[in-house]
């Protein structure tokens, strides 16, 4: 007989559907009474063990909690009133502000849920309030808010205006604190935390854990769609399999840590209720026009007619189950989507999906004929109508194609001679992972770094220079934006020196990026330095290759020409030569034939 699972019915609220607004705490909580759910799938707040720990002191300080909506600023203030002893109905009432008393102080404690829901007067009176606790210890209230940056920010600039001046100067604080990064300042009793800057890589696989590995699965073993050996015809249950791989290891799952990490890196964030989101529109996305999301009901159906196309978990991943609209109001699917996932191809690729079966390829058979659900069975017969000559469903085939790329790119084994980052805008994304990781543990990453630097100095001379242990800073006499630079400036070695400034790479200040910086020993500090995102990295392989350098990116260029220009003026402030009244010295660069730079002093006389 047809099985329901309850479990299925609650992961339906925290996925893409109209009544999305389940998916907010305040609102959750009687979803999981309501279907039993136990344990609940949650993250335990990352910053949570800080915020107890600094309320159950004897001098606590005031906690404000920023971040994009979604990343679980109002989880912590639950957690928070729950911890000292609130009344759970009382927080489920609605009330916009709540206080307690704190244990071990003689304070108490003033929760603002969301700061966004204040009316201007609200927000006056609390500005007023939190000004003082902010500015004196001895203050017999402190406060936990929570507030989007930019609303933090305006509101309170707003109110600090119109008072007297050490009002805005503690705004100005609080504002540097944040465009810094930094979580407390020794002039005011703060501490803030940031919840967007965490690695939506790790939550996510956190969140996809608890998922799959639910006890609650155990009640579709009475399905009728359950095979022998705990195999199912149900596409929730086979798209469950795909995220949990074979013994422990999923390809899958590590693709989607990747693309999250890189996204990272290119300062995109993703907040937790996006990712729990993206979790489950993967398990029961269907692309059927009346439903976006699988019931146990429409999951049977579904197996009973074989229609798995409808329920393709690698294209899940990037929403296609949803109409456009939709699918645009979720940061998660606008982030995915810019890799370019399925658009982007080589011949290689289109070779094996487009001419295998029809060459006996092995490739092919292990590829893709073996996946039975999402396919060559889903794919041949379009494939076979397109090759005979077909044209009036071209667009269904070329759909069908791209779900093909984006399966082998959440698929492809690790040893097989195709990169799965050939199916991405940015192809040279595993090279960055790999030389991201090995920042972090301190391997040899020379042969990537020379890459980088190669491309540095085609950038910076427009000229096709293949050096990549020297860093050649070159003008072209004027303002150093000339298409060719051919005035050598400085050239800087990628290996240490006792003496002179040499150029390194490091990890980044937020672990997802690499950072280019410039070290004069001599001083000893850093003379200046170049965060490289995703994008920059991307860009200057490929210059690196023999691209052009406005061809990737225009931004890129202009990011690396702003940096070579300010680089050159601090230089100049360090080691630059006094200039003589009667002789200017220039060194001019060219390239020879080989790729070599080659520098020729210049001697310029001056007269009267």
């Amino acid at each position: 007989m047809e099985n329901s699972n309850p479990l299925i019915s609650f992961l339906r609220h925290y996925g893409p559907i109209t009544t999305s607004d389940n998916m907010y705490d305040e609102l959750i909580q009687s979803e999981i009474d309501r279907h039993g759910i136990n344990p609940a799938i949650q993250i335990k707040p990352a910053k949570l063990p800080d915020v107890l720990k600094n309320f159950e002191s004897t001098d606590p300080k005031n906690v404000i909690l920023t971040g994009t909506a979604g990343d679980g600023k109002t989880f912590h203030c639950r957690s928070v009133w729950t911890h000292f002893g609130g009344d759970s109905e009382r927080w489920k009432a609605g009330e916009k502000i709540v206080t307690l008393a704190l244990p071990n102080s003689s304070k108490n404690l003033t929760i603002v849920k969301d700061l966004s829901e204040l009316t201007q007067e609200e927000k006056k009176i609390l500005f007023a309030s939190l000004n003082s606790a902010l500015s004196s210890e001895s203050a017999k209230e402190v406060f936990l808010i929570a507030a989007n940056d930019g609303q933090l920010l305006a509101s309170w600039r707003d109110w600090s205006d119109c008072e007297a001046p050490e009002a805005h100067t503690t705004f100005k604080i609080v504002e540097d604190m944040l465009v810094e990064g930094k979580n407390s300042d020794s002039r005011l009793n703060l501490s803030l935390f940031n919840l967007s800057s965490l690695d939506a890589s790790e939550h996510f696989e956190r969140l996809v854990e608890q998922i799959l590995e639910h006890p609650q699965w155990q009640l579709c073993e009475n399905c009728e769609l359950m095979g022998q050996g705990g195999t199912s015809r149900c596409p929730i249950r086979i798209n469950r399999q795909r995220l949990r791989g074979s013994e422990g290891e999923s390809i899958f799952r590590r693709r989607l840590r990747h693309l999250l990490r890189l996204a990272r890196a290119n300062r995109l964030h993703i907040p937790i209720r996006d990712l729990l989101l993206l979790g489950i529109n993967i398990l029961l996305g269907d692309q059927h026009p009346q439903q976006t999301l699988l019931t146990c009901r429409t999951a049977h159906n579904r197996a009973q007619s074989g229609d798995y196309r409808l329920t393709n978990p690698y294209a899940n991943v990037f929403g296609v189950n949803l109409p456009e609209r939709q699918r645009q109001q979720y940061q998660v699917f606008n982030t995915l989507e810019a890799f370019g996932v399925g658009r982007e191809t080589d011949n290689r690729f289109d070779n094996l999906l487009i001419y295998g079966a029809y060459s006996d390829s092995e490739l092919y058979k292990e590829l893709i004929s073996e996946d039975k659900q999402y396919g060559a069975l889903a794919y041949k017969p379009l494939l076979q109508d397109y090759l005979e000559g077909e044209r009036e469903n071209t667009k269904t085939f070329m759909r069908a194609l791209s779900r093909q790329r984006q399966r082998l790119f959440f698929t492809l084994p690790e040893n097989q001679n195709l990169d799965p980052w050939r199916l991405t805008v940015y192809q040279s994304s595993g090279r960055f992972l790999h030389f991201i990781d090995g920042l972090a543990q301190g391997l040899d990453v020379s042969r990537t770094a020379e890459t980088l630097i190669r491309g540095l100095n085609r950038t910076f001379c427009g000229m096709m220079i293949d050096d990549g242990t020297k860093l050649y800073v070159a003008s072209s006499g004027g303002d150093g934006r000339g298409r060719i630079a051919s005035i050598l400036n400085y050239d800087l070695s990628i290996k240490k020196h006792r003496r002179d400034p040499y150029i390194e790479f490091s990890l980044g200040s937020d672990e997802a990026s690499a950072c280019l910086v410039i070290t004069d020993p001599t001083l000893g500090g850093i003379v200046d330095s170049l965060n490289l995102q995703l994008t920059h990295f991307e860009y200057l392989v490929r210059v690196a290759n023999g691209s052009l350098p406005a061809s990737f990116s225009r931004q890129c260029h202009e990011d690396f020409l702003d940096f070579k220009l300010r680089l050159i003026e601090k230089l100049d402030r360090i080691i630059g030569e006094e200039s003589s009244d009667d002789e200017v010295t220039l060194t001019a660069i060219t390239v020879d034939s080989n790729g070599r730079a080659q520098d020729e002093e210049i001697h310029i006389r001056l007269g009267q």
